[in-house]
């Protein structure tokens, strides 16, 4: 095979796989917003099964490894796009060749089932509802780590689907690290006993969806490309760069939460929709890898979206929509949007206590792989790890197990992403402030420096680097926790110690 046909093949199979991808995404899509039947889940998981299967089967033939294999032997020969079309394509290839063919097709029908299960399942407080699927997605996962392959720990080869690179060895020392330092911190604001006015009360649905608007523009997405719905759990997907959507859940007695998940998935958003077309045709607009991902959703959510800068903006729509503000000052907002408490629920956890709500997934994660825990038992162990980590218990199952819907997804080996992703996103700001002045922009609610350096150092790279390539061409540096770590203690320690 020459040189010219192995990219002719490659191309084609791409162009197949993105048609296959994007209906499976608009089935996805449909089924979270507009909700299905009960009676229309065995025709939808039959459905997207299929398209998963002839996607995998159509990537996985002989021919994709002997035009891979030719382009791996003409590295010197390879412009830059096709260097790392063949390093990512040969990774996903020899990961994906290792699954057989009828175990993948069955477990993307199992989870398209298990997902509306798990929604009524946490509705229910019922665990049992939700076991059985759980006992077969952690069989699967299992199952794949043996697949794979790995060198010492069976979490590692899951890790890698999330984190190219990343290592319970690594993520040990990471969240480690964050143990001893957070925890003592967050200690001593919680025995100080002084919080800020929190917000509470009632606020309008209508209302709240009236602010979205604002926000997705503050932000910088672009809704002509994109839309945003309304699902329980917020989600960002990708039909293609000009076809981006977010998800959020309004809470009345919650104005934050819907505030907040929009920012997030902004973040997620502007990411793809600045992927660099010219790197679609090779397969490499896509995330270096899920903390990438999470770097930019944490970054624009927390860094930006929680910044004293932000508060003095964000403060006029409150007030323009809710009278609720209406004796409320700049600095009343800005401590209100960060107080710091242990709580249960992760996805409205402070920026201070984020991390050690992954750290309780990663570790449950761990056992879960080596077959030290049982699926039977989670919602024991979950509780016993929040009380041990975050001094707290679930008052029930929507508090506790239930309330991501990860695993009912089979995404096991996602979640130290988000840790790990939000210390990139604090290494990056770090970066940014060298040569941006960062409130001065969110106080001009002008975030195109900002966006700008994101787009030329991250978001158009898309996968022509690994994760570590990335950042430190980005920040000059290797992966450095610290400042992440620096980051919150400065931030936290003035606002309450």
């Amino acid at each position: 095979m020459t040189k010219q046909q192995a990219l002719d093949l490659l191309f084609e199979k791409i162009e197949a796989a993105q048609a296959l991808n994007m209906a499976e995404a608009l089935m996805s899509w449909d089924a979270a917003t507009l909700g299905v039947t009960e009676k229309s889940l065995s025709a939808r998981g039959a459905a997207t099964g299929w398209l998963s299967g002839e996607s995998f089967r159509r990537f996985i033939s002989p021919d994709t490894l002997e035009a891979i294999e030719t382009l791996e032997a003409l590295d010197s020969e390879l412009n830059i796009n096709e260097r790392a079309m063949a390093r990512e394509l040969g990774r996903d290839y020899r990961k994906l060749k290792a699954v057989p063919p009828e175990e993948f097709q069955a477990f993307s029908a199992l989870v398209t089932q298990a997902q509306p299960v798990w929604e009524k399942a946490r509705e229910k407080r019922d665990y049992e509802m939700m076991l059985p699927y759980y006992e077969k997605v952690f069989e699967y996962q299992r199952r794949l780590c043996d697949w794979y392959g790995y060198e010492k720990h069976p979490y590692d080869a899951l890790l890698d689907d999330y984190e190219k690179g990343a290592t319970v060895e690594m993520l040990d020392g990471f969240f480690s690290a964050l143990r001893a330092k957070i925890v003592p911190l967050l200690k001593s604001i919680t025995e100080k006993g002084e919080q800020p006015k929190a917000i509470s009360g009632s606020f309008d649905i209508v209302k709240q969806r009236e602010m979205m608007p604002w926000l997705t523009d503050f932000t910088g997405f672009d809704r002509s490309r994109g839309k945003v719905g309304e699902v329980e759990h917020p989600f960002c997907t990708t039909i293609s760069r000009n076809d981006v959507r977010i998800t959020t859940k309004y809470h009345e007695d919650s104005i934050l939460s819907s505030v907040y998940s929009i920012i997030h998935e902004c973040g997620h958003a502007i990411y793809e929709q600045n992927m660099a077309e010219a790197l679609e045709r090779y397969e490499l607009a896509e995330c270096a890898s899920m903390g990438m991902h999470e770097s930019q959703s944490r970054l624009y959510e927390n860094m930006i979206g929680r910044s004293r800068a932000f508060a003095e903006r964000l403060l006029p729509q409150l007030k323009k929509h809710f009278d609720y503000y209406a004796d409320w000052n700049e600095d009343m907002l800005y401590k209100a949007i960060n107080i710091a408490r242990p709580s249960l629920i992760r996805i409205e956890a402070d920026e201070l206590t984020y991390s050690l709500h992954i750290m309780v997934r990663y570790e449950l994660e761990k056992g879960i792989i080596t077959g030290d825990i049982k699926a039977k038992d989670l919602p024991g162990l979950w509780s016993d790890k929040y009380n041990e980590i975050l001094g707290l218990r679930p008052n029930d199952l929507a508090d506790g197990v239930l309330q991501d819907i990860h695993w009912s997804m089979g995404a096991v080996g996602y979640f130290p992403s988000y840790a790990v992703g939000t210390a990139y996103g604090a290494q990056m700001m770090n970066a940014i402030k060298k040569s941006i002045d960062v409130d001065a922009a969110v106080r001009k609610e002008d975030l195109s420096p900002i966006t700008k350096w994101l787009d030329d150092n991250v978001h158009k790279q898309g996968r022509l680097l690994t994760p570590d390539e990335l950042l430190k061409k980005a920040t000059g540096e290797a992966f450095n926790p610290n400042h992440y770590v620096d980051y919150l203690n400065d931030k936290f320690t003035e606002l309450y110690l």
